[in-house]
């Protein structure tokens, strides 16, 4: 295998073009295809990142990604770090690649990206990454990238062109298998986007030879709260589509089905992190508690609206806390956020589902792990009264702060 690092950190070194952001087919693509993306929300990845155009532009405030890079190159990742050191926490999400293999869990991502990568591999690296960007993407999840098919314009440092495999565009089709292709033919750039589905979907290889229709995307969205405002429109969109999500009326409101039965564990006043409609307060005040709700969006006016893995300032006057089915809709960050604003209470009753939820056309459950890991971070931080099976995609716990 070519030193794939020793090549790309010198062509970083001496060529200043892959510094230049007009010179970044990543960052043409994903400008292009903003409308389309901007449907899509959760973890993104972009695989030979370089120094970060395509991770810088969808970490902005049209998306609501939570944005990782990879690269080979050290020299690449050190300028994407030093460029992009304004956005929270990015130095921790780009990764310098010491394989091919991608240092990430399995089903990791809503969306990968990989811009004229594949092109500078040898034929056995391209499979191998190609499967490592399918064991990363989750179901339903979305690889977009490009790749040219023309030889470089440059040659490495030992003489040997940059574009290692030049193919024709039927030979990329049958090894990458797209649902949708483009094709450039002034720049010889075929760019394609593949869906991570169930089950096989017909009508793949379509090719939508030089023009410049983008795909029409039914990709399911996952919900990052790193970006609020974004997070909070989505969701304020979905309860305004979809007058049953979370409707008590319509069996829609878990916490209205759950609470009930395990009401003797609250002692009140209780908030409701992540109320949605409210109508979990009103089903706990009707029970005979003092409650109020918290949430993103305002869905009712007698709930305060804020960001539940942010400090709540008054969150102590409270006894307990309950939070139904919205842990899965966070980040590992996230929630610890919000177990920062539950330990200010006594008591707390918060149920996780990690099943499917699709109903809407989006994928909000970010944070599917297993209950046995969930269990293990909860009981990090908390006293496990009961962990109590609702059903094979969902566990309710009750728990109590650590003295």
């Amino acid at each position: 295998m070519p030193n794939y690092r020793k090549i790309y950190d010198d062509v970083f070194s001496k060529d200043d073009r892959y510094n230049r952001a007009e010179n970044s087919p990543g960052l043409r693509a994903v400008i292009k295809a903003t409308e389309q993306l901007c449907s899509f929300s959760g973890r993104s990845l972009d695989v030979g990142c370089g120094v970060g155009f395509v991770v810088e532009y969808l970490s902005g405030p049209d998306f609501a990604f939570q944005t990782y890079g990879a690269d080979i190159s050290s020299v690449s990742i050190d300028g994407a770090i030093n460029r992009l050191s304004s956005i929270p926490g990015i130095k921790q999400r780009l990764k310098l690649l010491e394989s091919q293999g991608l240092p990430f869990p399995s089903g990791h991502f809503a969306l990968v990206t990989c811009f004229d990568v594949l092109e500078h591999l040898e034929v056995d690296d391209i499979v191998i990454t190609v499967n490592e960007i399918h064991r990363v993407l989750r179901p339903g999840g979305l690889f977009m990238g490009s790749v040219s098919c023309r030889k470089s314009g440059m040659n490495d440092l030992n003489g040997e062109n940059l574009h290692r495999t030049v193919q024709t565009i039927e030979w990329w089709l049958e090894r990458i298998a797209p649902d949708r292709v483009e094709y450039d033919a002034h720049r010889a750039q075929l760019t394609f986007w593949k869906r991570m589905l169930t089950r096989k979907q017909p009508g793949k290889n379509k090719t939508a030879s030089e023009t410049d229709e983008a795909p029409t995307s039914t990709e399911p969205a996952a919900v990052d709260g790193t970006n609020s405002r974004n997070s909070a429109q989505l969701y304020q969109k979905i309860y305004d589509e979809n007058e049953w999500y979370g409707n008590a009326d319509q069996q829609r409101c878990p916490g209205v089905r759950l609470l009930p039965k395990y009401q003797d564990w609250l002692i009140g006043p209780v908030m409701d992190l992540g109320c949605g409609r409210g109508q979990t307060v009103v089903c706990l005040r009707e029970l005979g508690f003092e409650a109020d709700g918290i949430d993103q969006i305002q869905k009712n006016p007698e709930m305060r609206v804020g960001d539940i893995t942010q400090p709540i300032p008054d969150i102590d006057k409270y006894r307990s806390t309950v939070c139904v089915d919205c842990i899965e809709h966070l980040y590992d960050d996230q929630v610890l956020g919000l177990f920062s604003n539950m330990k200010k209470v006594e008591r707390h009753a918060f149920s996780i589902h990690n099943g499917e939820s699709a109903e809407t056309g989006q994928e909000l459950h970010v944070n599917r792990q297993s209950f046995k890991e969930w269990g293990a971070l909860i009981r990090e931080h908390f006293e496990i009264a009961a962990a109590i099976k609702i059903h094979e995609q969902q566990m309710l716990y009750l728990t109590k702060t650590k003295k």
